[in-house]
């Protein structure tokens, strides 16, 4: 899978119906997002330039699936790509592209979603 460049924000309605329009639950999920991004973010990347595709792999199911409930699909499809060929220690070239695409998309992924939450604690 190439990367993509394109910049794609949070579709809150989507995590507003997959938690029954509570505000406060999607509320406290973005937050908990925002604090363990950085952090899985780092073990990915600690992963990669450690060689340590199985853990690169792992760590991208896990944001894959947080990220799905954002409703950010491409980067969702790259995280898979990561998993899949993490596990099976393959298309090693392409894991380091997509992750570095990954990389320059979470800093404006998380300014989004701080405005999302502002937004959504004013409503």
């Amino acid at each position: 899978m190439e990367p993509t460049t394109n910049h794609e924000k949070p579709n809150l309605n989507y995590l507003m119906g997959l938690m029954d329009n509570n505000k406060e639950i999607v509320i406290e999920v973005l937050n908990l997002f925002c604090s363990e991004l950085p952090k899985d973010m780092k073990l990915m990347e600690n992963s990669i330039l450690e060689k340590q595709w199985k853990q690169a792999g792992k760590t991208a199911h896990k944001l894959k699936s947080s990220v799905a409930n954002l409703g950010l699909n491409q980067l969702r499809d790259l995280f898979y790509f990561i998993e899949q060929n993490g596990y099976d220690e393959t298309n090693i070239e392409q894991i380091q592209k997509n992750y570095e695409n990954i990389k320059r998309s979470v800093d404006q992924l998380m300014i989004d979603i701080e405005m999302d939450i502002k937004k959504l604690s004013e409503e």
